[in-house]
C-alpha cells in the first residue's frame, strides 16, 4: 500500500451502484469454517521473513509458497500472469493515472524491460450456470526495504483464509482469489490484470474486494476505500468533505462493508481497487484506520507488531457480507 492518498483527482469514471441482494443459493449458515490464528500466524512466517519486491528472487519463493497453498487446499484451477514493466514509462503513466488509456496501458511494450512481475490468480468455480465472477485479491509483493508483514501479509494471509474457509462452499457466482504484485510500484500487477481483461470480461466481474495493510496492534477500525467521478465543483477537501464524496461515490462492494460501525468510507486510489474503478467495475479496499500512522515500507513492518485477530475481523466481516452479493 502506498502512503500517499491521492484524493483530489479529475478523473473519467464513474462506478456503477447496483443495489445488494440477497443470494438465493447461499446463506451464512452455509459456512462453517472460521479463520485460524494459528494458521494465519503460520503463513506471516512463511511469507514475511525478508523483503520481497517485485522482480526479486525472495518474491518468488513467496510465490512458490502460495501456489502451493492453494494447491494442498484442493485449488487445480490455478494461473500465472507475467508481466514486463519498464521504470521510466510507469514513472509517466503514474503522473496520468487519471488516464485510463495510459494508466492501464503496458509500459515495457517496445522498450527496455526493467523487470519482470507474475500475478497468481486462483479461481473457484461454481457449479452453477454462471459467467459471473467476483475478485478477491491483495497484494503480495513488498517495499524494497520491508519484510512487508502488515504490507501486505496480512492481506495476503486473510485472501488465504477466505479460499480455505470458501473452498467446500457453494457461490452463485466464480470466485477470483488474485495476489497481483507489483502494487508498490503503483499497481503495476492488478493495472497489468485490468488492462488486459475484455469488455465482456470486464462486464462479468460483479465486484472487486481488495484487502491491504489491516492488522497492525490498533484500536482504530477500517476504511472502505473507494474512487469514482462524482466531485461537485463546491466540494471542499476536508474530512467532512471527503466523507460526502466518500459517500456520493459509494459502489456495491463499499456497502458491504458500511452496516459496520468498524468501518468507514473514504475516497483514496493507492491501493489496487483503483484499476478496477477506472473501467466502472464496483470495488473497495479494505485498509486499517491509519490515524495514528502505520509502521509500513520499512524494516518496521514486522510480525511482532501485528495482531492476528485484526486479520480474523476482516475475514469474518468478508463471510458474512458474500450472501449478500447479486450475482
Amino acid at each position: 500500500m502506498k502512503k500517499i492518498v491521492i484524493f483530489a483527482m479529475a478523473m473519467a469514471i464513474s462506478v456503477m451502484v447496483p443495489i445488494p441482494v440477497m443470494a438465493e443459493n447461499i446463506s451464512q449458515t452455509d459456512v462453517e469454517m472460521k479463520p485460524s490464528e494459528q494458521n494465519i500466524e503460520q503463513t506471516i512466517d512463511e511469507i514475511a521473513s525478508e523483503p520481497h519486491p517485485i522482480n526479486s528472487d525472495a518474491i518468488q519463493n513467496v510465490k512458490e509458497y502460495i501456489i502451493k497453498y492453494f494447491s494442498d487446499l484442493g485449488y487445480d484451477n490455478i494461473e500465472c500472469q507475467k508481466f514486463e514493466y519498464n521504470d521510466e514509462n510507469n514513472e509517466n503513466a503514474i503522473r496520468r493515472s487519471s488516464q485510463t488509456d495510459v494508466f492501464l496501458a503496458p509500459t515495457a511494450e517496445n522498450t527496455t524491460v526493467d523487470g519482470t512481475g507474475e500475478n497468481i490468480i486462483v479461481t473457484k468455480k461454481s457449479s452453477m450456470d454462471t459467467a459471473k465472477n467476483l475478485i478477491i485479491s491483495a497484494h503480495y509483493d513488498s517495499a524494497e526495504d520491508s519484510a512487508g508483514a502488515n504490507d501486505n501479509g496480512s492481506g495476503v494471509v486473510a485472501v488465504l483464509e477466505l479460499a480455505r474457509i470458501l473452498k467446500d462452499t457453494e457461490m452463485p457466482y466464480d470466485i477470483k482469489f488474485i495476489l497481483f504484485s507489483g502494487e508498490e510500484k503503483y499497481m503495476l500487477g492488478s493495472r497489468w490484470y485490468a488492462g488486459n481483461l475484455t469488455e465482456d470480461e470486464q462486464k462479468q466481474i460483479i465486484g472487486v474486494i481488495n484487502i491491504d495493510t489491516i492488522a497492525e496492534k490498533s484500536d482504530l477500525g477500517y476504511m472502505a476505500m473507494i474512487e469514482g467521478n462524482k466531485r461537485p465543483d463546491d466540494i471542499e477537501y476536508d474530512d467532512e468533505g471527503l466523507k460526502k464524496l466518500a459517500e456520493l461515490n459509494q459502489n456495491s462492494m463499499s456497502e458491504l462493508f458500511t452496516s459496520s460501525d468498524r468501518f468507514y468510507l473514504t475516497m483514496a486510489s493507492n491501493s489496487d481497487h483503483y484499476p478496477f474503478a477506472l473501467l466502472d467495475i464496483p470495488a473497495v479496499s479494505i485498509v486499517q484506520d491509519w490515524q495514528d500512522g502505520l509502521n509500513v515500507n520499512d524494516s518496521s513492518d514486522v510480525k511482532e507488531n501485528l495482531d492476528m485477530e485484526r486479520i480474523v475481523e476482516v475475514v469474518d466481516q468478508i463471510v458474512d457480507v458474500l450472501p449478500t452479493i447479486m450475482n
